[in-house]
C-alpha cells in the first residue's frame, strides 16, 4: 500500500543555503545529493511526497541552467508523485515548474485515513490559528527551518528540522496528537480597535 511523506524547505541549488540554515555539507552539490538520497531510501516509486514548499532556489527561472538543475533534481527524485504546497521561493505562473508536481496548492488541508481521522492542516508558512484547532486538527508548515518553537499540534516539517529526510504522515500525526489541544481560551482583545480609515 502506498505511504504519504512530508518534507519540506529543500531549497535545491541555493547555494546560500548551507551558511543561512547551518547545514552540514561541504558543498550545494553535496547538500542536493544527500536530500535526494535520503528522499529516495524513504519514499517509495509509488508512494506521495507533500514538498511543503521552497523545493528550489531563490532562482531566476528566466535563466537555462536553474530551469535544467529542477528539472534534473526532480528526475532524480524516485518517487512518480510529489504534490507542492507552494513556498515563497517557488515560482508563479511558471507552467514548467509547475509540471515537475503531480499538483500544487497554495494550502491544503484534509482528514487523514489513520486513526481518529484528524484534519491535517498544510501551509509553507506557520499558522498560529488554523481550521479545525479547537476539534484537534494538526498542523504541519515549513519556512520557519526549526527558528520558531512549536505551539500546540503544530511543526515545522522541512528538512532542517527532521535530519534532511521526510517524514511518515501517520507518523507525525501519531507525534502531534500526544499533544493537548492549545486552542486561545482568553479573547481578550489584544489588536487596537481602529475606525476604519486605517488610522
Amino acid at each position: 500500500m502506498a505511504t504519504l511523506f512530508i518534507t519540506g524547505d529543500s531549497h535545491f541549488g541555493h547555494d546560500e543555503a548551507i551558511t543561512l540554515f547551518h547545514r552540514p555539507f561541504a558543498s550545494t552539490d553535496a547538500m542536493d545529493a544527500a536530500m535526494i538520497d535520503r528522499v529516495n531510501e524513504r519514499v517509495g516509486r509509488k508512494d506521495t511526497l507533500i514538498h511543503i514548499g521552497d523545493f528550489f532556489g531563490p532562482a531566476e527561472w528566466d535563466r537555462r541552467p536553474v530551469r535544467t538543475h529542477a528539472e534534473e533534481t526532480r528526475a532524480a527524485i524516485r518517487c512518480e508523485r510529489i504534490i507542492l504546497i507552494r513556498g515563497n521561493h517557488d515560482p508563479r505562473g511558471i507552467k514548467r515548474f509547475d509540471r515537475l508536481f503531480e499538483a500544487t496548492h497554495e494550502l491544503l488541508d484534509f482528514r487523514l485515513r489513520s486513526g481518529e481521522r484528524e484534519r491535517l492542516v498544510l501551509c509553507h508558512y506557520p499558522l498560529r490559528i488554523w481550521r479545525g484547532l479547537f476539534n484537534g486538527a494538526l498542523h504541519a508548515h515549513g519556512h520557519a527551518h526549526g527558528t520558531i518553537a512549536e505551539q500546540g499540534r503544530s511543526t515545522d516539517v522541512g528538512v532542517d528540522c527532521w535530519g534532511f529526510a521526510p517524514v511518515e504522515v501517520d507518523a507525525l500525526a501519531a507525534m502531534l496528537r500526544t499533544r493537548p489541544i492549545d486552542p486561545p481560551t482568553d479573547w481578550s482583545r489584544r489588536q487596537p480597535m481602529r475606525d476604519g480609515t486605517g488610522a
